[in-house]
């Protein structure tokens, strides 16, 4: 999705993770990392590879994105303590490190640079949404109420 600007671009956040890994994972192409609905109990930084994040949404499967080396996902689950909102599936062979809640925690207290990194990329993805959203002519419709979905482009 967004990546990091300047510097070591999209690694920085990765590499900081690596250092902090609970767990390193290599899945084959098509397998599932995790699917909507399940409980969250890890996030994931992708060290090689792309990961296609997709949603049902009014009956239909949406690719949402495809995330690559450097990117992560999983922490809205991790976090909230929710289920996960979207599947995420490989795209070809993929490494990833996989962090656990308390390790992830332990990295967000100690080091207020890894949350500055952290928080910078997740505001560029509801930036990026916002202005998705914004560009594709998209309202809410007068009769739109709880469980009702609209597809944005």
């Amino acid at each position: 999705m967004v990546a990091i600007v300047g510097g070591d671009g999209p690694m920085v956040l990765s590499r900081r993770l690596v250092r902090a890994r609970d767990t390193e994972l290599v899945v084959a192409d098509g397998d599932y990392l995790v699917r909507e609905g399940d409980a969250g109990t890890d996030m994931f930084i992708i060290e090689s590879g792309a990961v296609e994040i997709s949603k049902h949404i009014a009956g239909r499967q949406m690719v949402l994105g495809v995330l690559k080396r450097g990117d992560f996902f999983g922490e809205m689950s991790l976090l909230e303590s929710l289920p996960r909102e979207a599947d995420a599936r490989a795209v070809g062979e993929t490494r990833l490190v996989v962090l656990s809640q308390g390790g992830l925690l332990l990295r967000l207290r100690r080091d207020p640079t890894f949350c500055l990194e952290m928080l910078h990329r997740l505001s560029g993805r509801l930036r990026d949404y916002n202005t998705r959203l914004g560009t594709s002519g998209w309202s809410m419709p007068a009769d739109a109420g709880p469980g009702r979905a609209e597809t944005l482009p």
